[in-house]
């Protein structure tokens, strides 16, 4: 029996979301691709993989966890080979154009600059910030080889490697009458004042987010920055909703925030690294990828970016995955 690399890939990330479409999007392939992929493994075996949940996705059945856990091991081994393959090359030298998201920036590139200098000290990376639409148009016009982006509003011919899911919360002041709630749903909060990070796409998201309670926010306060948003929210005046947390513990001018949880149910954005399918990938390219995919395994991201190093549990049914 044999099974292609890419074969089993596309049942690993179907299994993480729990749904073929999911998979199918964060992929930018075709939903008929990663069923064709599950099919051919469950003829070969005569076995299922998952169970079909009427709108509800999938679940992986039992001998589809232990096929997963097998595969997963080869898929590791795999990745494990090419960077040995890599190593023989050495020593690799170049450099890579990497782009991300703003707020996520001085987050997720340090992570990924730092593992890279560690291990390919040959390899330089120049980082350029933007918006997601301003990074996603750099990387199909080869202005930039890779960028940091989200699984939503891909653009054809670009190919996305998932990295980490990042869930909603709300930002109090620390001495707000909800701010001692173990979790918040926007009902909650919707009468009050909102601070809101104006940037194209996180006001699109944010206004999602209420539209799924048929809600409006009583936007108050606005600004581009991330973190002008909570020191106008640790000074009280509102609250507001961010899906990673800052760099670390801040200092505010005047007062203090607490980060809470949203219920379950709300979208989640899902981050991960992109660049054009149809462009060859230096071996730097795939150096800095393959670093990503090993700092997204050992959940180096989830501590990084999550509130206070929260990782959330494995369930990607609310992954914020189209516009």
């Amino acid at each position: 029996m044999r099974n292609t690399l890419k074969q089993l890939t596309y049942i690993d990330v179907a299994a993480r979301h729990k749904s073929i479409t999911g998979a199918a999007k964060a992929l930018n392939i075709s939903a008929s691709s990663i069923s064709s992929a599950i099919d051919a493994i469950e003829i070969q075996t005569n076995k299922k993989l998952f169970t079909r949940l009427p709108s509800k996705g999938i679940s992986v059945t039992q001998f589809g966890h232990v096929f997963l856990s097998n595969s997963r091991q080869l898929l590791k081994a795999h990745l494990t080979f090419e960077e040995a393959v890599d190593e023989q090359a050495k020593a690799i030298k170049g450099a890579v154009r990497m782009g991300c998201f703003t707020p996520a920036a001085p987050i997720i590139l340090p992570l990924i600059t730092k593992s890279v200098a560690d291990n390919h000290p040959g390899i330089s990376i120049h980082l350029t910030e933007g918006d997601i639409a301003q990074n996603m148009r750099q990387v199909v016009d080869g202005k930039i080889d890779l960028a940091i982006g989200v699984s939503a509003h891909l653009a054809m011919n670009i190919a996305f490697v998932p990295l980490f899911v990042a869930p909603p919360h709300i930002v109090l002041p620390h001495d707000h009458p909800l701010a001692d709630r173990s979790m918040l749903s926007l009902k909650d909060i919707c009468h009050e004042p909102m601070v809101l990070l104006d940037l194209d796409e996180t006001r699109d998201y944010m206004f999602g987010l209420f539209n799924q309670d048929d809600l409006t926010p009583r936007v108050a306060y606005s600004s581009q920055s991330a973190e002008m948003v909570r020191s106008m929210v640790a000074a009280g005046l509102g609250y507001s909703i961010f899906n990673l947390r800052s760099l670390q513990k801040q200092q505010y001018t005047v007062g203090d925030l607490v980060r809470i949880p949203l219920t379950p149910g709300y979208r989640a954005v899902e981050y991960g690294i992109i660049h054009r399918d149809d462009a060859h990938l230096s071996k730097v390219d795939h150096v800095v990828i393959n670093t990503c995919i090993r700092l997204r395994d050992s959940g180096a991201f989830n501590r990084a970016v999550l509130p206070e190093g929260r990782v959330p549990a494995d369930d990607r049914k609310n992954v914020l995955i189209t516009a």
